[in-house]
């Protein structure tokens, strides 16, 4: 190799490349696609893709053409519009690269992958999968978390660094996956499955931001039915707050950043031990003051009568058991002298009644031997024995004849 053969810098290459290139497609150009990963830096310059099925151009719109858009009532596109932008292709010397300088964008509908990505959408919701009534509570006090994130990446490193540090005592179970590209489907389905053979009591699956086409996993119809299914509480924490998949309206709880899904997912230690020391605290206070109210109270006790004279609560009672027991021999008394004069009448009139009475007029009692009272001349005969009853002795004699 000569050095007399003529050549060119890396810079006039580049230049010429830029000048046939603005001249081979002359201003203006339109060209339709599929807006991605549009965003605008604090330069006020926007930068995005436009795609279709085959082929991705990258853009950049400028921070004067993005007023001037703004300033006559245009839009600005989001990720998936569909969008003929006007505009001018270029290069940049510096980098080797070519680009659309975009002048003006409008919408031209939606793009396929958006449309495709909506009606899936329709699809779940209508089977009830986002069902706000579906959502379960997460676990106040977990003793298993599952976390499904892309192998040391940032935001593994995150959730798991906040969550050892709100609740260590927790069992943290792992499971890195692929997060992008066409194999992460695959890998997060495996991941999932891995999970529930863990028995976790709750799931966090995330990843940072990206583009559309980073985050596409996440829509996949299986990993999102498998989210939906998943037997205990899932936190999705996947892109940031701009970015929403599928994945998040099948989760139990959708938060933006792995650090809120730590917090979301655990308690603080910190927290739960100042509660308990204010607990305690209020246990001492409480427990203090119920003291000293129970030494007043005693104390309250001990100065009246019945606690220096406990006899004082039985002295009354005695003195009405000693009333009751005068009432009760003056009654008694009372009512033996009326038994015992009505036993008398009773007597004095049996008396008056009886045959010791009529004896002592004069009258007699006649029996025979045996006792037999007689009553008649007829149950005597001549020669028999009679008794004769006075009111002093009996007389004993033999009948001789009878008249």
């Amino acid at each position: 190799m000569t050095e007399s053969r003529p050549f060119l810098s890396v810079t006039e290459l580049s230049e010429r490349i830029k000048a046939g290139l603005e001249a081979l497609f002359p201003y203006p150009l339109r060209v339709k696609g599929e807006v991605s990963n549009f965003k605008i830096y604090p330069s006020g310059h926007a930068y995005f893709s436009l795609k279709d099925g085959k082929s991705i151009l990258s853009c950049v719109m400028w921070g004067s053409q993005v007023m001037r858009l703004t300033a006559k009532g245009g839009t600005l596109p989001k990720d998936g519009d569909e969008v003929l932008a006007d505009g001018r292709v270029t290069s940049f010397p510096g980098r080797g690269t070519y680009q659309l300088s975009v002048l003006d964008i409008a919408p031209y509908g939606k793009g396929d992958a958006l449309l495709k990505l909506d009606e899936l959408k329709k699809k779940l919701a209508a089977e009830g999968l986002f069902d706000e009534s579906r959502k379960r509570p997460i676990p106040r006090f977990p003793i298993s978390i599952g976390v499904i994130a892309g192998a040391n990446s940032a935001g593994m490193k995150d959730i798991v660094h906040n969550i050892q540090t709100r609740w260590p005592i927790v069992n943290l179970v792992i499971i890195p996956s692929l997060v992008q590209g066409s194999e992460a489907p695959k890998d997060l389905l495996r991941a999932l499955n891995e999970a529930k053979a863990k028995g976790v009591d709750t799931l966090i699956i995330g990843r940072g931001g990206g583009s559309s086409e980073d985050l596409n996993a996440f829509n996949d119809e299986a990993v999102v039915r498998a989210v939906a299914s998943f037997p205990s509480p899932v936190i999705s924490a996947v892109g940031h707050e701009v970015d929403v998949t599928l994945v998040d309206f099948a989760a139990d709880l959708r938060v933006s950043t792995p650090t809120g899904a730590a917090v979301a997912a655990t308690p603080d230690q910190y927290e739960i031990r100042q509660a308990l020391d204010d607990a305690l605290d209020r246990l001492n206070r409480s427990e203090t003051a119920l003291l000293a109210f129970l030494k007043t109270k005693l104390e309250n006790y001990a100065t009246r009568p019945f606690f220096s004279r406990p006899e004082l609560i039985y002295e009354d009672k005695m003195k009405m058991m000693g009333d009751l027991g005068k009432r009760l021999d003056f009654a008694q008394s009372s009512r033996l002298a009326r038994l015992s004069e009505r036993i008398e009448g009773q007597r004095q009139r049996m008396e008056a009644v009886g045959p010791v009475s009529v004896l002592k007029r004069g009258y007699s009692l006649v029996s025979d031997e045996q006792g037999q009272i007689l009553t008649s001349v007829a149950q005597v005969e001549p020669g028999k024995t009679i008794k004769t009853q006075m009111k002093d002795g009996i007389i004993v004699s033999t009948v001789e004849r009878k008249e």
